[in-house]
């Protein structure tokens, strides 16, 4: 009938097949947005649409050859400039839009890292938080672990970035043993610290502190406010500690930007991890990347806990800098 649109041939295709032909004509034969579009009968627009569906869902990959020695040459000069056992850079080659996408891809590298790296009956200490979320979610094969909770829980964190929760999805993943504490991350009497701390389920966690084999942790950053020990903790504590230039977190450990460990009432009342149980640990694996954690991962490599570093491109570039 006169004036009705077109129907494309393709229509009834499987959209897998429309997505492999608009990237095979686009990025291999060259042909324009619009070359396309005449050929499948739709408008140049969807072609668009089609193609970043199709990079999307990973119906074509950019691959560059030179860019892994790159990578590579990158994490070696971190290694050299801080003193660091390894380094993981996030490719150039990676894309994100927020912190949320880069957080996805760091757990990513940092679970294939631990795949790699991590061997049978080790003991690995884990702490909490959005990127390690996103590590626990794509770990895959891992061999028998000990899985050690290295703080006590709050309710102002998630419970699947909590502690509990990531040290049991590990252990499920590797076959292993999880070791939890059921107790809160600080309380407001010293007293009944001290109780707490006698708890016989409480002292059989805290027994593998001072021999780890590995911690896990991400950054967090004072400085941007990128930090969910600095949400939670409460305004009292937070003030002194601002005039101190508190700028990162590792676990329960307090770092100003000079790379000093700073004292906070953590260390009276609350359960986790010390700074020298950190630093007697075989390694400490630090994952953060992005501008808002770029000063809490200066200071934490300035105190010298880290041991490794997972980060992106352009935060190693800088580091570097």
């Amino acid at each position: 009938m006169p004036g009705q649109k077109k129907r494309s041939r393709w229509s009834d295709y499987d959209p897998r097949y429309i997505y492999s032909l608009v990237v095979r004509r686009y990025f291999a034969e060259m042909k324009t947005k619009v070359e396309i579009a005449e050929e499948i009968g739709v408008s140049r627009f969807k072609v668009a649409r089609l193609i970043d569906e199709a990079i999307a869902q990973e119906y074509v990959k950019f691959v560059f050859p030179r860019q892994q020695l790159l990578d590579d040459e990158i994490a070696h000069n971190l290694c050299k400039k801080f003193q660091l056992q390894d380094a993981i850079v996030l490719s150039v080659s990676e894309s994100w839009s927020s912190q949320e996408q880069l957080n996805d891809k760091l757990g990513g590298i940092t679970a294939s890292y631990l795949s790699r790296t991590l061997t049978a009956g080790m003991k690995i200490g884990v702490a909490w938080g959005r990127v390690l979320s996103s590590t626990v979610s794509k770990l895959g094969d891992l061999p028998p672990l000990d899985v050690v909770q290295l703080s006590g829980v709050h309710p102002g964190i998630a419970f699947s970035q909590g502690p509990i929760d990531l040290i049991h999805k590990i252990a499920a993943v590797s076959g292993g043993k999880a070791h939890p504490m059921y107790v809160p991350m600080w309380v407001d009497d010293e007293s009944l610290a001290t109780k707490l701390a006698s708890d016989q389920a409480v002292l059989d966690t805290q027994q593998y502190y001072s021999r780890l084999d590995r911690v896990i942790t991400g950054i967090g950053d004072w400085k941007s406010g990128s930090s969910s020990l600095c949400d939670i903790f409460p305004p009292a504590w937070q003030q002194p500690l601002f005039a101190d230039d508190i700028a990162a977190d590792l676990c329960t450990t307090l770092i100003n930007s000079r790379g000093v460990i700073l004292d906070s009432p953590m260390n009276r009342l609350g359960f986790g991890i010390t700074s020298e149980q950190l630093r007697n640990t075989a390694q400490v694996i630090g994952v953060a990347g992005g501008e808002e954690k770029y000063a809490g991962i200066v200071a934490s490599l300035n105190s010298g806990l880290l041991d490794v570093l997972i980060t992106d491109f352009e935060t190693a570039i800088k580091l570097l800098a």
